[in-house]
């Protein structure tokens, strides 16, 4: 049962199509017949699958299907060649099912696309064939005589083999807002661009963000990063012959790789931000401050003077300066002139400024995954209890109270973006009675226990940004020193979340080899001056960076101060050091439709990450762990990651190869039956493997609801008025009764048209279509309330909450006239609601009474133990 509930909120429509939105009849002909042999040779597998003994009929049906379909397919490929002329995207592609939602961006908002707009001016398409998507970059396509070209695809975007398409005329209005003045042809007289980074960068309007509204580029400038030597042990992989050699070296580490700063009176969160050509964290950091103390104590007043990347002078005082980038968060500097020229640009051409991943008020405690505990190859079953004990208590104790139940199902402080069911939750409590949130709650707790079973488990740990050593940057940036010293030592870090003293595991996902950093936490009167924020704080004379591969961008860190997660770390660590290796670097190359097409082939056929990881886990899930096949794999990954841009992998030694091959060979280990929801016959035998154990620790209760102070349900409440008459209309009931049976049909499509819709298009279509009956929205809802809640007791009510949920909270904050803020409250024992008065902070009168009797009984008790004690003093 899917029970998530969808807020119909701040994002615009617009349509994802897939290539064969633009086959000709002839192809689509063909399309049809190659999906029809498909879903034969899918159906015969499944017989396969079910015979316990091998059919030789059956491998022969099974043989002459697949050799039917690669038959169509050349076919198919021999018509995609012989296309001449644009290709047009059929009208009938644009359907409900080929909607999604995306949420504001700088693109959406240049483009002038408004809340809940369907929008034709982007399209997004993903690709089957690489045949059609040249056709389409090359030449572009056509729908309803509008010319579309190829815009960008950005790394999310390229992993899923997807590409934006905009209106060429929209394109032209605006390109130079988007690209800031740059336009393809100065960039190819510059000498051109990387040309996936170009898209990459080119795609950070299309990021979620919120419009950083007063954000003034006048008063920003960009300096040079700061890059210091850090000397450490390192195991060097040589990229061509796979040799491993453990080496002392001093590793050119740039420590504000992707960060920059910004005055606490402007920001006093972590944030990262995103401007045309423009992206990274910005941190919080008093850089004005720190010039005037530098200045009172040398007596001076010129430590603020200092040069832009392009060597300019800037008085960062006078200037008022209050947001200082750094060169790598500038990505295309190199094609402007001047600092200068990008500002008269920005304003020039009304190009905007974004905010996104700004950092949380409160931060939850977070999860451990699988890839962090297999790397922890010596943990106990006792250990292992240990670190589980916070998992297992939540499982067992999904029913108990109010309180768990409702962390359970997300209605905490710290969730500032709850959906519609979690706001009833919140304002009325006594719905957890309802069957409907027994049954999510079943759901979760199932949920629970498959994750757990699968390496997620809590822990005392919080994710949060990772921030270099602003003080040392403003010792290099201000005072010129390039060796600074800065407030942390290495092997020291700082964050606030924790207390001093306290040795803290640094953890970051993907989490490949062992990267258990484990740094002493430090927090002094003087780092609190300067380190404002919850952000993980690393020293410049620390290799963490090579140890956890992060960069400062916007990267975070699963810090965990669990004394068991330490200890086990810091015994697993021994004789572990940073893998290093050379990175390679691909040449600049001319824009145009060729070269945009092979950089994207490139890209989209670079290789899987997620099989290189998975062979990784093999290992540390294997009976003989060898660290050296991991370190090989690990270097492999890493340049994977990087094909787009450099064009490079290595190749394996004939030497390696096989060794490799003898260790990746085996299926992945038993606990990817929940982790990937694998088959058994797909996984390899249950060994002692520490998630393998994990998952047999980990038990699966039945659910109790025994909590006894949630109060009573009264489904009248979510009515537009409590004392509303309804009257059901059986054509508004059937209506939603289909569309309800047949949402998962639109959300899924089939296999002749594998889109898939956004659960939020499909439950703003069952709203339109059931406020178009003829009644107000407020009747209809109170008609489903009546339908579902009093007539039938529904335990699921998905579609109701997703596609009305609106009208029941408002309905809920109308009719609560006992809520907590209008001065009741809910006994924490019964759940009855009275009066909050100052003697009355957690019960009702009655059990007031009670839990006081007990209190008394307790103190009686301890009374008399004490006495019968002191007697039994005394005569001995």
């Amino acid at each position: 049962m899917e029970v998530k509930i969808i807020n119909l909120n701040t994002q615009v429509r617009i349509y994802s199509v897939d290539t064969s939105a633009f086959y000709n009849e002839r192809e689509i002909q063909l399309h049809q017949r190659l999906n029809k042999n498909y879903r034969y040779r899918s159906r015969l597998k499944a017989l396969k699958d079910r015979e316990t003994q091998s059919s030789d009929k059956l491998e022969r049906y099974l043989v002459y299907t697949s050799r039917r379909i690669r038959k169509i397919k050349d076919h198919l490929y021999a018509l995609f060649s012989e296309h001449k002329g644009i290709r047009q995207l059929r009208p009938e592609a644009f359907r409900l099912k080929s909607q999604i939602s995306v949420f504001e961006s700088t693109l959406t908002r240049t483009l002038g696309i408004k809340q809940d707009q369907l929008s034709e001016d982007i399209i997004i398409v993903q690709t089957y064939f690489f045949d059609i998507l040249e056709d389409l970059i090359k030449d572009g396509f056509f729908y309803q005589d509008e010319k579309y070209i190829c815009f960008t695809a950005s790394a999310g975007q390229i992993r899923t083999k997807k590409t934006v398409f905009i209106k060429e005329k929209v394109f032209n209005q605006h390109s130079l807002s988007l690209m800031c003045g740059l336009t393809v042809d100065r960039i190819n007289e510059l000498g051109g661009v990387n040309i996936n980074k170009y898209l990459a960068y080119l795609a950070l309007c299309n990021s979620a963000t919120e419009q950083w509204d007063d954000f003034d580029i006048s008063k920003v400038i960009v300096v040079d990063d700061m890059e210091t030597l850090v000397h450490s042990t390192v195991d060097f992989i040589d990229d061509k012959t796979y040799e491993i050699t453990r080496r002392e070296m001093d590793i050119a580490i740039e420590h504000t790789d992707g960060c920059g700063m910004i005055l606490p009176r402007k920001s006093k969160k972590n944030m990262m931000v995103r401007l045309p050509w423009i992206k990274g964290l910005l941190v919080p950091f008093p850089f004005d401050k720190f010039i005037r103390e530098q200045n009172q104590k040398a007596g001076r007043n010129n430590y603020g003077v200092i040069k832009d990347i392009y060597g300019v002078e800037h008085d960062v005082i006078k200037e008022r300066i209050e947001v200082i980038f750094t060169k790598s968060q500038f990505k295309m500097w190199k094609y402007y002139s001047s600092w200068e020229q990008y500002q008269d640009f920005f304003v020039r051409y009304g190009c905007q400024a974004g905010k996104c991943n700004e950092e949380e008020d409160d931060i939850n405690d977070a999860k451990l995954n699988y890839q962090m505990l297999q790397t922890l190859t010596d943990v106990t079953d006792q250990e292992l209890m240990k670190l589980s004990e916070k998992t297992r208590y939540k499982i067992n104790n999904v029913g108990s109270d109010r309180r768990t139940m409702l962390k359970i199902l997300g209605v905490t402080d710290s969730n500032t973006n709850k959906n519609y069911l979690q706001q009833a939750l919140e304002i009325y409590p006594e719905l957890l009675n309802d069957t409907y949130s027994k049954e999510i709650l079943k759901q979760v707790k199932r949920s629970m226990v498959k994750h757990a079973k699968a390496g997620k488990i809590d822990v005392s740990g919080k994710y949060t940004f990772i921030s270099p050593d602003l003080y040392a940057f403003c010792e290099y940036l201000f005072l010129g020193n390039k060796s600074p010293k800065g407030l942390l030592a290495n092997g020291d870090v700082f964050c606030s979340l924790y207390q001093d003293g306290e040795k803290l595991d640094c953890l970051r996902s993907p989490h490949l080899y062992r990267e258990h950093a484990v740094r002493r936490n430090v927090i002094d009167k003087e780092m609190k001056r300067w380190f404002v924020t919850p952000a993980l704080y690393t020293s410049c004379h620390d290799p963490i960076s090579k140890i956890l591969m992060f960069d400062n961008d916007g990267d975070k860190a699963l810090v965990c101060n669990d004394k068991t997660l330490v200890e086990v770390a810091e015994r697993n660590m021994k004789g572990i050091c940073p893998l290093y290796y050379k990175m390679a670097k691909a040449d600049a190359e001319m824009i145009d439709s060729t070269s945009t097409y092979k950089g994207l082939i490139a890209a989209y056929t670079g290789g899987n990450i997620g099989m290189i990881s998975n062979d990784i886990t093999k290992i540390w899930n294997s009976d003989n762990v060898n660290l050296d096949i991991i370190k090989m794999l690990c270097m492999e990954n890493n340049f994977v990651i990087d094909y787009a841009k450099t064009l490079y992998k290595p190749v394996r030694p004939h030497s390696k190869k096989k060794l490799i091959t003898d260790y990746t060979k085996a299926k992945v280990p038993y606990f990817f039956i929940q982790a990937k929801d694998k088959k058994v016959k797909n996984v390899s035998e249950p060994n002692n493997s520490t998630v393998n154990r994990l998952g047999r620790l980990i038990k699966n209760p039945k659910i109790n609801f025994k909590a006894a102070n949630i109060g009573q349900f009264d489904y009248k409440v979510l009515l537009s008025s409590k004392e509303a008459k309804v009257k059901l209309d059986d054509d508004v009931i059937n209506t939603y009764i289909e569309l309800d049976q047949k949402k998962h049909f639109m959300m899924k499509g089939t296999l002749e048209d594998s889109k898939t819709a956004d659960d939020v298009i499909i439950y703003r279509h069952i709203r339109n279509v059931l406020s178009n009956k003829g009644y107000s929205i407020n009747q209809v809802v109170d008609m489903l309330i009546i339908h579902l809640y009093q007539n039938n007791n529904s335990s699921f009510k998905t579609t109701l909450w997703s596609s009305f949920g609106d009208i029941i909270v408002e309905n809920l904050k109308r009719n609560i006239d006992m809520g907590l803020d209008k001065g009741y409250m809910q006994c924490e024992v019964c759940g009855v609601r009275v009066e909050a008065t100052i003697n009355v902070k957690k019960y009702c009168s009655p059990c007031s009474i009670k839990i006081e009797k007990e209190r008394w009984k307790i103190r009686k008790r301890k009374q008399r133990n004490k006495q019968k004690m002191s007697r039994n003093e005394t005569s001995s």
